[in-house]
């Protein structure tokens, strides 16, 4: 019989569906492989980043798929987003190799601060700037992973930063020009990554309504 804590009874019910022989410890084979690759990513979490508590809250197995691992959905706590953060499981050369999306949470908003920080020096009136991340990295960037060697491509995150931008704000109404105002302010600063760039009526508008342009390009 095997101990379960209620969260790994929770995640494995919800995988595997033998929800009776869980609840009373009885795991089958491919279930126990399942509870300790589980336990493997909540270790790797909390070694990787001790200054954050995490819970796992589902997987979605290989199995069925063209994927060669496993992506498991964890939080955070005291981190409110709508989507979960996910961490992938592969079998390589007899051990497990894991990684994770949770770097980008601990360097986005000071990847933010730069990029408006920059922008605003070529008076460029953004309203907002967002950024996610495309790689998934392993034990190698943790909580000391650098934001400049992020932002300029040294650590190749796969930078998605989108930029809006205050239409009302600007003297020159040529938006495609004001693109590559965007453009030519980011290269400067070696800043790597694919942007997207939306003007928008004023800094009150909606973001999808009130679009007055938008285009995108790629920094490398």
């Amino acid at each position: 019989m095997t101990e379960l804590t209620n969260e790994e009874k929770k995640v494995l019910s919800g995988i595997t569906f033998h929800t009776e022989e869980i609840e009373k410890g009885e795991l089958c084979e491919a279930d126990l492989a399942l509870l300790q690759e589980m336990r493997d990513v909540a270790d790797y979490l909390h070694e990787k980043y001790p200054s954050y508590s995490f819970e796992i809250t589902g997987c979605e197995p290989k199995s069925g798929t063209i994927r060669d691992y496993d992506e498991w959905y964890y939080k955070a706590d005291g981190i409110d987003r709508e989507s979960a953060f996910i961490a992938t499981a592969k079998e390589v050369d007899d051990r497990l190799e894991i990684k994770d999306d949770f770097y980008g949470e601990t360097i986005r908003e000071k990847m933010i601060t730069e990029i408006e920080k920059l922008l605003k020096a070529a008076k460029i009136p953004v309203i907002k700037t967002d950024i996610s991340f495309w790689e998934y990295f392993g034990k190698e960037y943790g909580e000391g992973i650098l934001v400049k060697d992020v932002l300029t491509g040294k650590i190749p995150a796969g930078n998605d930063i989108k930029i809006f931008v205050d239409g009302s704000g600007l003297i020159n109404k040529d938006y495609k020009a004001v693109v590559g105002d965007v453009e030519k302010c980011l290269k400067k600063e070696k800043v790597c990554g694919e942007v997207y760039i939306v003007i928008i009526k004023n800094a009150q508008g909606d973001f999808l309504k009130d679009r007055l342009f938008s285009d995108s390009v790629v920094l490398d």
